[in-house]
């Protein structure tokens, strides 16, 4: 099989389970939009995007750098992802305190979110074997799986009208599912899936890969520091507006992390078809940019029901950055092969600090669209960044 069908393949595999996911994603966001309301809609979306911030740093490159050494001590390396886990839900919870835009909603469903984290670092643990076997099939059914079950819990939640906070336990309840079944499907390539706990190999870990980690934990800040500073400079209804039209532009944007997710394991090999892959990508985003545009206020109109007209014209405006997005995670993953990670932590940090200048500038007068322009520019600097070092 070429590098092309197994590409196909895996990323077809990861996008009938993105299918799945997105369904399920743009179900509740209807349900919560036209139940709670753009305040509740709001906090919901505040809450995810502050623990997203978490299941990333769970991730802290481990995989990555694993896969690029090809020494797998999968059993340690999950002993070391719970170990980081527990670190990060005592952060999560000790950080609530101190942030500026809190309120007690934000503080319960926070807290009946952050066990999740665990859940979602046993998966990423769980993809590593899935990535090196190209079995993302199986990834694909774990994560349906619990993805359905969580839907259904949270559609019971909705309907016996629960607090907006307490939808986050379906959530929970969602990753601790597809943790599970994907242990159980591990199985098939090993035969003991319960961790180990070395100390010394969990150092190790941190030790050589803080600075893909870094460059992970300054990417999702710089992602979704904007809807933080939404919330603190104008309110959660601003946000609520915002997060619906990035939950759909996010949504698209699986699409080249799938496809470099399949292309990484045979780019460690050869570099032979990349420029034909960068083609793709570009190609994709442009298709991209175009129907978002055309389509976007039929789609938010069909998610929300109506009172959201400002996520059509925030949707528009960051289906611009698609280009810039698509060719930056193939570029990302080849300063990672290079070995080039203290570059990418210095692309990465530079684009975090104009991100924030340029939001912490504009959204106090112009709030999500100035938020929605702000991204596109900083990820179009990433870009140019990126092949600058590359040319070097």
């Amino acid at each position: 099989m070429n590098h092309f069908s197994k590409i196909f393949k895996q990323t077809s595999w990861q996008v009938a389970g993105k299918v799945v996911t997105s369904a399920s994603t743009f179900i509740i966001l209807g349900l919560v939009a036209r139940n709670y309301g753009k305040e509740g809609t709001g906090i919901f979306t505040l809450a995810l995007t502050y623990l997203a911030m978490f299941y990333m740093l769970a991730d802290f490159g481990f995989n990555a750098h694993v896969l690029k050494k090809g020494d797998i001590e999968w059993n340690k390396l999950l002993g070391a992802r719970i170990i980081w886990s527990g670190v990060l839900v005592v952060l999560a919870l000790g950080l609530l305190p101190f942030l500026p835009f809190k309120t007690p909603l934000f503080s319960n469903a926070v807290l009946f979110g952050v066990l999740a984290i665990f859940g979602s670092s046993v998966f990423t643990t769980c993809n590593l074997i899935f990535q090196k076997k190209l079995r993302y099939d199986l990834s694909v059914l774990a994560s349906s799986i619990g993805t359905i079950i969580s839907l259904l819990i949270f559609v019971g939640f909705v309907s016996f009208k629960f607090p907006v906070s307490s939808l986050l336990f379906a959530h929970f309840i969602g990753w601790i599912i597809i943790a599970f079944f994907a242990l159980i499907l591990v199985r098939k390539f090993l035969r003991n899936v319960f961790p180990l706990y070395d100390i010394r190999y969990t150092l190790y870990l941190f030790k050589d890969s803080w600075p893909i980690a870094a460059t992970l934990a300054l990417n999702v800040i710089y992602f979704r520091a904007d809807s933080f500073m939404i919330a603190y400079f104008k309110n959660t209804a601003d946000v609520g507006i915002y997060n619906i039209a990035y939950s759909i532009f996010q949504t698209a944007l699986v699409l080249p992390t799938f496809i470099m997710n399949a292309y990484y394991p045979l780019m460690l090999k050869s570099l032979k078809k990349i420029k034909l892959i960068g083609l793709s990508l570009l190609g994709l985003a442009f298709i991209g940019t175009i129907f978002t545009i055309i389509f976007a206020p039929f789609v938010i109109k069909i998610l929300t029901g109506g009172g959201f007209e400002g996520s059509v014209a925030s949707l528009q405006i960051l289906s611009l950055g698609f280009p810039a997005y698509f060719l930056s995670a193939l570029l990302m993953w080849l300063l990672i092969t290079k070995g080039k990670y203290k570059q990418m932590f210095a692309i990465y940090a530079f684009g975090l600090l104009v991100n924030i200048i340029l939001n912490f500038i504009y959204i106090p007068q112009s709030s999500f669209i100035a938020a929605s322009w702000t991204t596109v520019i900083s990820e179009y600097l990433i870009l140019i960044l990126q092949i600058l070092i590359l040319r070097r």
